[in-house]
């Protein structure tokens, strides 16, 4: 059975919004560092402050090509070092959905490939999570999108930005992601994630991550929640 030190050590704490307040970004760091927490996530523009803050107590991560993951390659190439450059230890890309659906599967592989290849140069141990946006998906999309990630050498598949409407969030999601890339790479839950019973589902259904700005709610919730009671 899943403990509450367990389930802490799984969360990535986020602060993505639209305008994130340095005193804010420095309330999530000190909250990573209370509650045990993987990481803490926060813009491209804070990552050196977080890092300023967590130092090695804790991963800083970031995202790349947010939200839409229409930027050019060399763009997310640029976004991705500067980060690692800045303290970044994780980078949350987003795929280009538009290519995606477009069916140029070929472009979508190869700005994977550059990227992850790009990232693992400069530093090999940061970790690479790939956003392929599942709520604009259709089922053989999401699909097809996880064996590109699988193949680009990435470590992590993640459902969402976030940014999608709050009734976006599929548990059943995770479950796919699970099934089509096995233990061959992580995968990240993420997005509207709404209660602690669905965060638990995620991990229960594969997810070795999970994304969200609420775990300090969640871990005061453990307690009462039912999902991995005996």
């Amino acid at each position: 059975m899943l403990t509450k030190e367990q389930f802490a050590r799984m969360q990535d704490h986020s602060i993505l919004g639209t305008y994130c307040k340095t005193s804010d970004v420095r309330r999530f760091c000190e909250e990573v560092l209370q509650h045990g927490f993987a990481a803490v996530y926060v813009n491209p523009c804070d990552v050196a402050l977080a890092k300023s803050i967590v130092g090695d107590r804790a991963a800083v991560g970031t995202v790349i090509g947010f939200p839409q993951g229409a930027t050019t390659t060399r763009t997310k190439i640029f976004e991705a070092l500067e980060a690692i450059d800045n303290g970044a230890s994780e980078l949350d890309v987003v795929i280009n959905v538009s290519r995606l659906k477009d069916g140029d599967t070929g472009y979508v592989k190869n700005e994977l490939g550059q990227f992850v290849k790009a990232v693992k140069a400069k530093k090999p141990a940061v970790l690479v999570k790939v956003i392929i946006e599942c709520y604009y998906l259709s089922h053989d999309e999401k699909v097809t999108a996880c064996n590109l990630v699988v193949e680009s050498g990435a470590d992590y598949v993640k459902q969402s930005t976030g940014t999608t409407p709050n009734s976006s969030f599929c548990l059943g999601d995770t479950r796919l992601l699970k099934n089509v890339v096995g233990d061959k790479i992580g995968i990240k839950s993420s997005g509207w994630i709404m209660n602690v019973e669905d965060a638990i589902g995620s991990i229960e259904f594969g997810a070795s991550r999970v994304g969200n700005s609420l775990g300090p709610q969640w871990l005061e919730e453990f307690d009462k929640q039912l999902w991995c009671k005996k």
